[in-house]
């Protein structure tokens, strides 16, 4: 009979993975039920015998095949459990093939079986000759027998790199082939035999004392999964149980059940060895071990102690998610009062924004920490394949600011604006750089100097620079008097009209007063006014002294507030909607900020979004400024963009019936003239 070398036959083993597809093989891996299988495997059993069965077992098995074969890991792989399960019911199959007088399909189907475990052995209960046969005709055509007898024993067998069991071996079934064979066993030269040719069937016997080389420590640890360094360098992990023979040498302070089985260090040097012991959540040991001589010596028990402290998570907004070490653990504020001790990540992941950091737990301690979630920018670079030097002068100005979460690419779900450089061919038009809002098709743009690449960080410091959404209002306009700053008079403004609920009118100011001295200077023209006013804050009271009917009065006025809504160049439309979104996603949600988000997307391009989520229902104070009229203003924009003209036209009546109602601010200009002109062409 002609040999099967070993290659050839462990080119098969695709097979086990791919000879029975499943429907689901495209899809992530699937979950079965080891014990539903198990129980279905049982039942099956004696239905492989059964001639009048047969058939509906090798339905029933080969739908357990595919359901397991759908449960494989990316590299092909099944739990233990799972696969026990999937070989025995490969198993049944053949028998059932057998009994449905297929011997060609059982034999590929047991082929198959001892490629992939060729110790299998099958179950005997209601075992048909036939099958017993077959079996064995496959494994005379694919295996070797190999014993090894070693001095000392426990010396581990590798062929072909994997290792097949511990001296003492005995017929142990090997693919014939090509074959290498290793034995080690730490403390002791590896030894390998001279590559060979084994043919099926053959019996292999090799018997070899091991020379020792170095001393060996054995290490047995509470808990199990200890990292072992020697010298820094990692030695192993350790892992299972105390063996039975082990556990009288367990120190009388400790429980037996809670040691590993050893792990032996084979790579000690005759003299001192710095020995670690590292596990997540325990503090580390270690100590130094003197070996005398190239032998064994008495097994280490090392116990490591519990390692944790408390965490407690907090975030602005609350509420938000927190990802820990790559793991969602719930939502904000969050504690734990037994943290591994350590470094650990925190991410926090709201609707508002990110934010991440690193922390240290330290044993016995409570750490705290909190995060201001920040919008997420994502930036894209020109250029997929290089980043340009104006892509790197954009990149350093983002890393340097403080009010984004930046991230790269922007393919997250939760990105909220987009920073790109727009570097085409010159001649092809402007080189750019552009930010655009979730949503967004229009961005906001700033050129820079394609030949100064340094420019484009200037670029986007001045997209980034928030945009002015506020700014202090001391309602009533003024001009300057007719001799101001000439030698005929002494300068001064003349209030020309008071907003009715503005600052001024609450101060007691009135139309036709002279403005002496704001703040003690004497002002000789309105910019100087407005120059002072720009510089305070609102709150800031203001001493005035005004000239009415001949008589000068001391009036103290308070400073108040304005809104600026977006104009219609839309400049920083984008920058301004995510800080509203932000706002929106905190529930820092008001008429104004509504009026500003809707405004953006009317001037963005996007006049449905605007009257649906922003302006359809939004109520603003009646009376002069930005307030109702305002808002039925741009409202009725928004009909018409959509050319819903007669509610349009509804809307711009209402508009242009709400006298003093301002665009921009409150002392913008009026709206109802606009609104009267608009209601003309809109019918």
């Amino acid at each position: 009979m002609r040999p099967v070398r070993t290659r050839a036959a462990l080119a098969l083993l695709p097979w086990v993975f791919t000879a029975f597809p499943s429907g689901t093989a495209a899809q992530e891996t699937a979950m079965v039920d080891p014990v539903a299988i198990a129980g279905d495997l049982r039942a099956l059993r004696p239905q492989t015998g059964d001639a009048d069965l047969a058939v509906e077992a090798v339905l029933a098995l080969t739908a357990i095949l595919d359901q397991l074969d759908a449960a494989r890991d990316p590299g092909g792989r099944l739990p233990q459990i799972e696969n026990e399960l999937f070989l025995r019911a490969l198993e049944y199959r053949a028998r059932a093939h057998v009994t449905r007088e297929s011997p060609e399909q059982a034999a590929d189907d047991l082929r198959l079986l001892i490629l992939a475990d060729p110790t299998w052995r099958l179950d005997v209960a209601g075992l048909s000759p036939a099958v017993l046969d077959l079996f064995e005709e496959q494994r005379s055509e694919l295996l070797a027998y190999l014993t090894v007898l070693t001095e000392p024993a426990g010396v581990t067998v590798f062929v072909e790199e994997e290792p097949v069991g511990a001296t003492p071996l005995t017929g142990r079934p090997v693919f014939a082939g090509l074959l290498t064979i290793r034995l080690e066993r730490p403390g002791f030269t590896v030894y390998t035999e001279p590559r060979r040719e084994v043919l099926a069937g053959e019996m292999i016997t090799i018997e070899h004392e091991m020379v020792r080389s170095r001393p060996v420590l054995s290490v047995i640890t509470s808990p199990a999964g200890v990292t072992v360094r020697v010298g820094g360098r990692v030695a192993g992990v350790t892992g299972g149980s105390l063996p039975e023979d082990l556990r009288p040498l367990v120190p009388p302070r400790f429980a037996r059940d809670e040691f590993s089985a050893p792990l032996q260090l084979g790579n000690l040097e005759t003299g001192a060895n710095e020995i670690t012991l590292e596990a997540p959540c325990r503090t580390p040991s270690r100590f130094t071990f003197h070996a005398d001589e190239a032998r064994d010596y008495l097994p280490r028990f090392v116990r490591l102690r519990p390692s944790t402290g408390g965490l407690r998570i907090e975030s602005e907004p609350s509420g938000a998610t927190v990802v820990l070490d790559g793991e969602e653990r719930g939502v904000t504020p969050l504690s734990f009062s037994a943290m591994c001790s350590g470094e650990h990540e925190v991410e926090i992941r709201h609707p508002a924004g990110r934010c991440a950091r690193s922390v240290t737990v330290s044993r016995g301690s409570r750490t705290a920490v909190s995060c201001e979630v920040l919008p997420v920018l994502a930036m894209t670079p020109s250029d997929p394949q290089e980043a340009s030097d104006a892509d790197r002068a954009v990149r350093r100005v983002l890393e340097a600011r403080d009010d984004y979460f930046v991230v790269d690419g922007g393919d997250e779900p939760d990105v909220q604006a987009r920073v790109r450089v727009r570097l085409p061919e010159p001649g092809a038009g402007p080189a750019q750089v552009e930010f655009l809002a979730a949503g967004s098709g229009t961005p906001d743009v700033t050129r820079f100097d394609r030949f100064s690449p340094a420019s484009a960080g200037a670029a986007a410091e001045r997209l980034l620079t928030p945009p002015t959404r506020r700014r202090p209002w001391i309602g009533m306009t003024a001009v300057a008097l007719a001799n101001s700053g000439t030698e005929n008079g002494p300068g001064g403004l003349r209030v020309t009209s008071v907003h009715p609920a503005g600052p001024a009118v609450l101060a007691g100011v009135e139309p036709g007063d002279e403005l002496r001295e704001v703040e003690g200077r004497l002002l000789s023209d309105e910019l100087g006014l407005a120059e002072l006013v720009a510089g305070e804050s609102p709150g800031t009271t203001i001493d005035l002294v005004v000239r009415r009917e001949g008589n000068e009065r001391q009036l103290r006025l308070v400073l108040a507030e304005t809104p600026v809504l977006p104009s219609l160049s839309a400049e920083k439309c984008n920058r301004r909607l995510v800080e509203l979104e932000a706002d929106f996603a905190r529930g820092r949600s008001d008429a104004t900020r509504q009026l500003e988000a809707g405004i953006c997307w009317i001037l963005l391009g996007d006049p449905e979004r605007a009257l649906v989520r922003y302006l359809a229902d939004v109520r603003a104070g009646a009376g002069a400024g930005i307030g109702e009229g305002t808002v039925l203003y741009y409202r009725a924009l928004a009909l018409d963009a959509l050319g819903e003209r007669a509610r349009a036209a509804q809307a711009f009546e209402a508009a242009a019936a709400a006298p003093g109602a301002t665009l921009v601010t409150h002392d913008g200009p009026l709206l109802a003239p606009l609104a009267a002109r608009r209601l003309g062409t809109a019918n």
